[in-house]
């Protein structure tokens, strides 16, 4: 009987010695050049038992060049060994996808990920799960190159392919309704992504999981939708133009319905008090999560009482300093001033930078009171903008022995981008009369 001898470290020689061969390529790239560098890798990968986790491997350390010609001839080894439809592709061809958006190329990735999803629904099923890892990666090229309509359209796919093989209250659903409902929080959706989120509460529910760590995952995202619905994020303007609207879930929408995000919060409260297991951290932050949504929402009063509570488990946590903790207000919502807009091109000069510097103090109520702009560059450019965004945030304030009180002497300082406007080349001279 044939035996493999074994190292000193419990592997098999070989593939240490693999290993071995695969780092002194490694070398062989910085010393010899690449391209005998290259020839040698490939040598060694032909005699690798899986040499696509080595391409991984090679994808994830950015060397996308030599993973694109390497994937290419694998790819077409393949084609003329067996045919067009073989399954062997699907991985490489996945992974030639992979190695095109590490190069920015996000056209050619997009082809090869389409193809690769042809071949899976050709060889495991029109409904078979085995696509959707690759249908997100659809997604992920359509949103680079700016389409979210289309990004959009392939992430509802690959939740009604999840639904179909597995079924709507299926377990295994979980993992793509979060990923769905994360994309609509990522879009400015706020209302699917809610719909979504209340659906995969029913799937824990309905698995007798309601009080575990994923119900609490859920119950955060509920809360979240109706947070962002009222404070929207800096960035959902970014994305706001491409007007996207969900076919995937037709159940009626509750609008700022602050008593169902204070419910899923206080849903929280209970699961972590509950649970013999629990983080004394993390029942004290669940409860300081629900004190911060009634800061959001002006319930001083209810904030107050939670602060106080939040202040005193805090402090018996050894390893945590509560006077430290809440030293400083915490920044709970703050729309972003972004960048001033920039005047059209013919006549706009070279980009230069810019900022706005403003001292204000914290309320103990969490908001901004005595703004004063300190300094400006250019001035009175994006002051209006900086200022009215700072009237708008919310802070949790600084606690003293567990009471809110004012923070005197913060200050923000705002750096933007912005494009001096230049005279027209082509303008007209004045008319002489």
């Amino acid at each position: 009987m044939q035996t493999t001898a074994t190292s000193v470290t419990g592997k098999p020689e070989s593939i240490l010695s693999s290993s071995l061969a695969l780092f002194l390529v490694g070398v062989l790239l910085c010393v010899a050049g690449r391209s005998a560098a290259q020839s040698a890798f490939e040598e060694i990968l032909d005699e690798v038992a899986d040499p696509l986790s080595q391409i991984e491997r090679q994808i994830e350390t950015q060397e996308y060049a030599f993973a694109v010609a390497w994937l290419g001839r694998h790819i077409r080894e393949i084609e003329a060994s067996h045919n067009r439809f073989n399954p062997d592709l699907i991985r490489p061809i996945t992974l030639l996808g992979d190695a095109y958006m590490g190069q920015g190329d996000y056209a050619g990735a997009l082809e090869q990920y389409q193809r690769a999803v042809h071949l899976s629904r050709v060889n495991e099923g029109l409904n078979a799960p085995e696509q959707v890892a690759i249908v997100y990666r659809e997604a992920d090229a359509y949103r680079r190159m700016g389409d979210y309509e289309l990004a959009n359209a392939r992430e509802e796919y690959a939740y009604h392919v999840l639904k179909r093989g597995y079924g709507p209250a299926d377990e295994a659903l979980l993992p793509g309704m979060l990923h769905l409902a994360r994309w609509y929080e990522a879009t400015g959706n706020p209302f699917s992504a809610r719909a979504v989120y209340e659906d995969a509460f029913r799937v824990i529910v309905a698995n007798g999981k309601d009080e575990t760590d994923a119900a609490i995952t859920i119950l955060k995202g509920i809360a979240r939708t109706y947070r962002i619905e009222r404070f929207p994020p800096y960035y959902a303007a970014a994305v706001a133009s491409a007007d996207l609207t969900s076919s995937a879930f037709d159940q009626p929408v509750s609008v700022n319905n602050f008593p169902a995000g204070e419910r899923a919060l206080q849903r929280i409260v209970q699961i972590r008090q509950a649970q013999v297991d629990a983080q004394p951290i993390a029942v004290a932050e669940s409860v300081l999560d629900l004190a911060d949504w009634y800061t959001l929402f002006d319930k001083t009063s209810r904030a107050e009482t939670l602060y106080e509570h939040a202040y005193g488990l805090i402090a018996e946590i050894p390893e945590f300093n509560a006077v430290s903790y809440f030293a400083d207000p915490k920044l709970l919502y703050f729309p972003s001033p972004g960048n001033p807009k920039p005047p059209p091109l013919e006549y706009r000069g070279e980009a230069a930078s810019g900022y706005v510097e403003v001292a204000y103090r914290v309320t103990d109520t969490g908001h901004v009171r005595s703004m004063e702009t300190v300094a400006s560059d250019p001035e009175d450019m994006m002051d209006f903008r900086v200022r009215k965004s700072l009237r708008l945030a919310r802070f949790r304030p600084m606690l003293i022995d567990g009471v809110p009180v004012t923070r005197e002497l913060h200050t923000y300082r705002h750096e933007f981008t912005y494009y001096p406007k230049i005279k027209d080349a082509q303008e007209s001279p004045p008319d002489a009369s």
